[in-house]
């Protein structure tokens, strides 16, 4: 399943398509034999973080050749250019992982049965296979355990099925546990290895603790860490660092409700100060206007800090509907990159931000989505309520 998020994410961000690199000089060479009516096959992978290359390859008599320069060695995606099932947006049967390493490597596919590719020349997709290969047993037991999931769920919707269901997903649950601690063993066992970098960078975001994430960052060797996947790390750490508990609130900047520019000067925290950030959900300021209403008199200022862009008019009319001027409302500047310095992951629900007088956030607070998982420093708004309680007891 991981491997699919991560092919899914290939095609999601900027991809780099032209010839063969002119630049560098080609250091690996990718032999395939291919079965079945497959006329082009196309090849993706890493560049620099937030970049893919993705090469078109076309197929003669069942073979085909691509030369290329990697800085190191890299996870790529190798795929047919139809689709078996029409129907099947994800069709993974026509779609294989690999990891290219400088050198001669060679590749077999077969129509229909991309995913049982058989890879030979790359050392780190040897020990790719040998992680995978220990990590049977565990992968065999999930597939089982879907079995029985899916049965369930083809029975319907009943009290005794969901019961069922709910103990089935916890096995589960339990597996994926015990799957990831053995890539995790891995990646601190092996800081010499490209692959511990690419299965951390699947660990980085909020999955785990920053200082789990930074510690095995931190002893990989330098090559590994100018990887792709390295470099992909470091932005991670950069970015969950960004806004986290203990560091100094950078001050957003942009305009009032009414077309006036925002004077942070003009905002003296007494003693707290809540940032949120703006959402048309009426449920989420319905809470902001009870803390205003509770804690203001007591000396909490409140921002609420829109990036919907382009939706300003929106945000104005929002405002006014639901009566939210009880406390400063902004409407961030594009330039400001606040996405990124408050560290606020796209599509996430609204954001707290809880500071004290001298600037220093000391919460971050999410409000409740079951489409998103907080971060490990993130609590929820009824830990935001608890916090204030605390202050002003």
């Amino acid at each position: 399943m991981k491997s699919l998020v991560f092919m899914l994410s290939l095609l999601s961000i900027t991809i780099l398509s032209h010839p063969q690199n002119k630049i560098n000089t080609n250091n690996f060479i990718l032999t395939g034999t291919v079965t079945g009516n497959i006329h082009k096959v196309i090849l993706i992978y890493p560049d620099i973080p937030g970049h893919r290359h993705s090469y078109t390859i076309h197929v003669k008599n069942g073979h085909f050749v691509f030369k290329g320069y990697i800085s190191s060695p890299v996870y790529a995606g190798i795929m047919n250019d139809d689709k078996v099932d029409p129907k099947n947006t994800a069709d993974v049967s026509n779609y294989s992982e690999l990891f290219l390493s400088p050198g001669n490597m060679t590749v077999t596919l077969r129509r229909g049965e991309f995913d049982q590719a058989k890879i030979t020349g790359s050392p780190t997709q040897d020990e790719w296979n040998d992680l995978r290969k220990n990590e049977e047993p565990i992968n065999k037991a999930k597939d089982s355990l879907y079995k029985i999931m899916f049965a369930i769920e083809r029975a319907g919707n009943t009290p005794k099925n969901h019961r069922a269901h709910v103990a089935v997903a916890a096995k589960l649950d339990q597996l994926g546990l015990r799957s990831d601690s053995e890539d995790y063993y891995y990646i601190r066992s092996h800081p010499q290895s490209y692959l511990s970098a690419y299965l951390l960078q699947n660990f980085a975001g909020s999955e785990m603790r920053l200082d789990s994430v930074e510690k095995p960052y931190n002893a990989f060797t330098e090559p590994v860490k100018e990887s792709p996947s390295g470099k992909a790390i470091a932005r991670i750490i950069i970015r969950r660092k960004a806004g986290a508990v203990g560091t100094t609130l950078r001050m957003p900047s942009g305009i009032n409700v009414d077309g006036s520019r925002f004077n942070s000067g003009t905002i003296k925290i007494e003693n707290y100060l809540l940032i949120y950030f703006f959402t048309i959900d009426a449920n989420n300021n319905t809470q902001v206007k009870t803390i205003c209403h509770r804690y203001h008199p007591h000396g909490l200022n409140i921002i609420g800090v829109s990036l919907d862009y382009p939706f300003k008019r929106m945000w104005r009319d929002t405002v006014k509907k639901q009566k939210l001027t009880l406390w400063h409302n902004i409407y961030a500047d594009p330039v400001a990159n606040l996405d990124d310095f408050y560290n606020i992951s796209e599509m996430g629900p609204t954001l707290f931000l809880l500071v004290d007088k001298g600037h220093k956030i000391i919460g971050r607070y999410r409000s409740d989505s079951r489409l998103y998982k907080r971060d490990y420093d993130e609590g929820g708004v009824a830990d935001l309520t608890k916090k204030l309680v605390e202050l002003y007891r």
